[in-house]
């Protein structure tokens, strides 16, 4: 399957399950009465979110470094790693339906929590199979059945949980529900990536301490790294949590987010690409893992620089739309995170773990969390939320971008000016940049008073104009991108006959 094939499935996948996020979000912002509730709704996912990195051990993102370098041993790989996220996970489960429920509850100043926190223990580690799955997946060259699985199974999610939210307020039994769903569909996944793997060519026992030990020593510093970084990622959120109250952190949490389309970009692409850039790392050819790592930057900035844009122009609005007038205060961090997309243009984790840089990854997360606990804190305690976004924002600015490129040009041997194509995201850029603004500016004298149709006219208005620019200055481009989705789909058809 082609690359722009691969990346199409998991892009949907990832716009699939942003989207479901987004639903059972907004419906549980209406459904239930109080902003308290939602808060502890959320509390208890970022429980999950802020250990679950830790939990994974690196091992999703070591499934593109053994798998294919192990074609004759892929069931046993992916057994043993499972069987190891299980063992950790337990653990975790095991301290939510005890000490869990109480000591979160006593932190987090919110007594409501001692109800929901255990469920964790079956959402916990069903979740974290769930990742493995996908990844394995996509390593194995099954990115339609990754996919596929993943559409299917978060439409269930959002469907299930959302008809549970109407049906009956009590957040317990809306977690239960959701946890449930979460563990069938564990046991789904685990199905197809037994059918999906190679039976081996050797006889050998499927469970090994040596095999799990090679992968952990691989995944465990990417493990660590992910998640000290992903904590440093939720820091902000862990802080808005303890030095405010639950009411703030549901306004919070609702408007902490990027971009929707970033991850699902990202992570697409970048997992379509990362085993060919192991791959010409194991050559030994680090001009081609860069040219490969370039390719997809430049591709994930024409997507999404545009995109990114338009969901700031309509940042207001979307934020009454999705979560109600309640939440309308969402918009400030939204709008703050948002300063962050053009960073994320870059997926350098790709070239770190391409080339087994993990311990490079892991002093880069160690410096980021220490440097955005200590901002954070106190611009929470100086400017509320805001504080909180601007804290982020400020670290990946400032020294997580900064570091990366740099050491990202020492390994491959090129110069840090010639590292990103910055002309081309720098061009993008401005130019959304100034169709939003046109946008803006001409929508307003339009005046509407309608809140949908406000936010219809400035995107029509951004759509019409953005597309007339980027086609006629990118035109190379989006033939390029035209003619190859236009083969694939001719391949396609022609396999299907």
């Amino acid at each position: 399957m082609s690359r722009i094939k691969k990346t199409a499935f998991l892009s949907g996948s990832q716009i699939i399950t942003t989207l479901s996020t987004l639903v059972i979000a907004a419906v549980l912002s209406r459904v239930l009465e109080e902003k308290a509730d939602y808060g502890t709704y959320q509390q208890t996912l970022l429980v999950y979110t802020f250990l679950a990195p830790l939990l994974a051990l690196g091992l999703p993102a070591g499934s593109f470094y053994f798998i294919p370098r192990n074609e004759d041993n892929q069931r046993s790989i992916c057994f043993n790693a499972i069987i190891t996220i299980l063992f950790v996970s337990s653990i975790f489960g095991i301290f939510c339906v005890t000490l869990g429920r109480i000591i979160i509850p006593k932190l987090f100043s919110n007594p409501d929590l001692s109800a929901t926190i255990p469920w964790l223990a079956v959402y916990g580690p069903a979740t974290l199979i769930l990742v493995y799955i996908s990844s394995s997946l996509v390593a194995l060259d099954r990115a339609k059945s990754s996919a596929v699985f993943t559409i299917i199974f978060r439409f269930f999610l959002a469907f299930v949980v959302v008809a549970a939210a109407i049906y009956s307020t009590k957040l317990e039994s809306i977690i239960s529900l959701q946890s449930f769903v979460v563990f069938i569909g564990a046991l789904f996944g685990l199905f197809i990536l037994w059918r999906s793997t190679r039976a081996e060519k050797i006889s050998r026992p499927l469970f090994s301490l040596g095999n799990i030990n090679k992968q952990l020593k691989y995944a465990v510093p990417l493990g660590l790294a992910a998640m000290l970084e992903g904590m440093a990622l939720a820091i902000d959120r862990l802080m808005v949590s303890l030095l405010l109250n639950p009411e703030d952190y549901a306004v919070f949490a609702n408007g902490a987010m990027e971009v929707p389309l970033i991850a699902a970009i990202t992570v697409a692409a970048g997992a379509v690409m990362l085993p060919e850039i192991v791959r010409a790392f194991v050559r030994g050819d680090a001009s081609e893992a860069l040219s490969l790592w370039q390719l997809m930057v430049r591709r994930v900035t024409f997507i999404l620089l545009p995109s990114g844009f338009l969901f700031y122009l309509v940042s207001q609005e979307l934020m009454v739309i999705l979560y109600s007038e309640k939440f309308k205060e969402s918009v400030e961090p939204f709008r703050i995170y948002m300063l962050m997309m053009p960073a994320r243009v870059a997926y350098f984790g790709l070239l770190f773990q391409g080339a087994g840089k993990t311990g490079l990854v892991l002093f880069r997360a160690i410096i980021t969390l220490f440097l955005n606990a200590i901002i954070t804190y106190f611009l929470v305690l100086k400017f509320g939320m805001a504080g909180a976004a601007w804290g982020t924002v400020a670290v990946v600015w400032l020294f997580v971008v900064p570091y990366c490129i740099l050491v990202c040009s020492n390994f491959t041997n090129t110069k840090w000016y010639k590292l990103l194509p910055y002309k081309y995201i720098f061009k993008v850029a401005f130019i959304s940049a100034v169709v939003a603004l046109t946008a803006w500016y001409l929508s307003d004298l339009i005046n509407f008073k309608n809140i949908i149709l406000i936010a219809i006219t400035k995107g029509t208005i951004y759509g019409i104009l953005i597309f007339a620019l980027m086609f006629t200055l990118f035109r190379k481009d989006c033939f390029h991108i035209y003619e190859q989705l236009k083969s694939r789909i001719s391949a396609g058809r022609n396999e299907n006959k």
